[in-house]
């Protein structure tokens, strides 16, 4: 599953990623353009399980955040 959230401001995405990445604990941050598929500055690629996956949505939902989730 791949979410990904639009940001507007560079520093909010940095800081967001930053707050993600504590979430998830053990996680890798790559720059998703490799795959010339996903528009984006930061990706974060980790396994999570629904507690941390519903912990994220709450934490995107409490700053406003839009998303879209794609399932591979």
């Amino acid at each position: 599953m791949l979410l990904t959230i639009h940001i507007p401001d560079k520093q909010e995405r940095i800081n967001f990623a930053r707050k993600v990445r504590q979430l998830l604990g053990e996680s890798q941050t790559y720059i998703p353009g490799a795959r010339k598929v996903y528009t984006a500055d930061i990706g974060i690629k980790a396994n999570a399980n629904d507690s941390t996956y519903k912990q994220i949505l709450g934490l995107i939902d409490r700053n406003g955040y839009s998303y879209n989730i794609i399932k591979e």
